[in-house]
């Protein structure tokens, strides 16, 4: 049996005098589709950052944080199983590089193509492929700079695929977006799950989890708070108790609002 795609038992991780990570443990098997919930603050974040290896555990004797059935990675190697679209990489799309060459330079783990970069042929038909998959390849020969949120995403999703990774890691996918770029990317995800990758969205909107996705993870003060069937989580009182606030839950055609 392929082993879980995230395995993390006792995991803390601290910045700077804080905890943002207490004691968390965490299952996410191999291809499943899965939200990570909670309100800004929780944890996310680093949780991500942790599993791309920007951040690491504290060196504990209880503390297990395996990938895959591994704790140790080469980190190019990673990224061949799991795809990223963070706001961080986001926030680094403003140099004059094209669409194309966003979506070339996951090949090599940078944002764009450097002058020590070689991109081969393959390269070049694998990044027209994926562009096409996420209906951008109109947009091979844009300036990033040029480009509206919803579209820039649309190509990092394409960076994220260059590899056909299992499961993708979105953070906060649909921040910034308009009406239309929240459908349109909402669309591009169900349309990936329902091939067969993999989705962890980490989100604290409700209408971010598409009806693919059938886990929610609830953390709230850098542990997780409620686990389980979407149904059984998106409650009015399990997301009043994780947010602080009064909440109520309507579901319609599979997606979840509150206010």
């Amino acid at each position: 049996m392929q082993p879980p795609l995230l395995a993390l038992s006792d995991v803390s991780v601290q910045r700077g005098q804080r905890l943002a990570l207490n004691r968390l443990s965490l299952s996410i098997e191999a291809g499943e589709h899965v939200a990570i919930l909670g309100p800004n603050g929780c944890g996310k974040s680093t949780l991500i950052k942790t599993i791309t290896r920007e951040c690491y555990p504290l060196l504990r004797p209880e503390t297990s944080f395996r990938i895959l059935g591994q704790e140790t990675w080469n980190i190019f190697d990673l990224r061949t199983h799991l795809g990223v679209v963070s706001n961080d990489l986001m926030a680094q799309c403003t140099r004059d590089i094209t669409g194309r060459e966003l979506v070339l330079s996951g090949f090599f783990g940078s944002i764009g193509i450097w002058p020590n970069h070689h991109v081969t042929e393959a390269m070049e038909e694998t990044a027209s492929r994926v562009m096409r998959e996420v209906d951008g390849a109109h947009l091979a020969d844009r300036w990033l700079d040029e480009l509206s949120s919803g579209e820039a995403r649309r190509l990092l999703i394409a960076r994220a695929l260059i590899h056909r990774p299992q499961t993708l890691l979105l953070d906060e996918p649909t921040t910034s977006l308009d009406l239309a770029g929240l459908h349109e990317i909402r669309g591009h995800l169900s349309a990936l799950a329902q091939a067969g990758t993999g989705i962890v969205l980490v989100t604290h909107h409700l209408d971010d989890i598409i009806p693919e996705i059938d886990r929610v993870v609830l953390m709230k003060a850098g542990q997780v708070y409620r686990e389980g069937l979407k149904q059984e989580i998106l409650t009015a009182e399990a997301l009043s108790d994780a947010f602080g606030a009064t909440v109520q839950v309507l579901q319609r055609d599979g997606f979840y609002h509150a206010w």
